[in-house]
């Protein structure tokens, strides 16, 4: 091996490892967020997040890049510090902490999303891998689609139940009626 393959497979492991320690980081956000939440969506979620943790396991088994022991000692403790945040509430979760927790969700799956489209890249470059990562691109999809719903409804329950209505604002304006007013069609 030449100096740029011995480089191009140390950055794989790399990047591998470091994908490997957010896959944990993110199983654990699921799951600690389906614990605060009330929503069964969020069960199917964590198993859908695990599954794909495992199967970023056997493509490194595959290609003989073993997980980095301090990268994950250092993202399980990013991932509870994490957990210190002030939201309004000292002693029981916050619906604030539910917010954020799915926003976190909704970012790892999208770095997710780019792992599986790097991972077909390299695949299709020869690289030999055995999943279908188009499928696993449509997963992260089809979650980020399920986790921006479950946002929706967290923003809902958090905000707009309590809001004060402006009595001055008037109905919203039609999409419609808003673009002709602007001059547009």
């Amino acid at each position: 091996m030449d100096d740029h393959e011995d480089d191009a497979q140390r950055f794989l492991s790399i990047y591998l490892q470091d994908h490997r320690t957010g896959a944990e980081a993110g199983v654990r956000l699921a799951q600690r967020c389906r614990d605060h939440a009330t929503d069964p969506e969020l069960t199917r979620l964590v198993d859908d997040i695990d599954q794909d943790r495992r199967t970023l396991a056997k493509i490194m088994a595959g290609l003989d890049v073993q997980p980095s022991v301090v990268k994950q000692v250092a993202g399980l403790t990013a991932e509870r510090l994490g957990r210190l945040k002030l939201n309004g509430r000292a002693v029981r979760t916050s619906p604030l902490s539910v917010l954020i927790e799915l926003e976190g969700l909704v970012g790892a799956v999208s770095v997710k999303r780019q792992l599986w489209a790097t991972l077909r890249s390299l695949a299709a470059d020869g690289a030999g891998h055995e999943s279908d990562f188009d499928e696993l691109i449509a997963r992260a999809e089809d979650q980020r689609t399920r986790l921006d719903a479950l946002h929706r409804r967290a923003v809902t329950k958090v905000f707009e139940a309590n809001a004060p209505r402006r009595s001055d604002d008037g109905p919203e304006p039609r999409a419609d009626t808003a673009q002709v007013a602007d001059g547009q069609q």
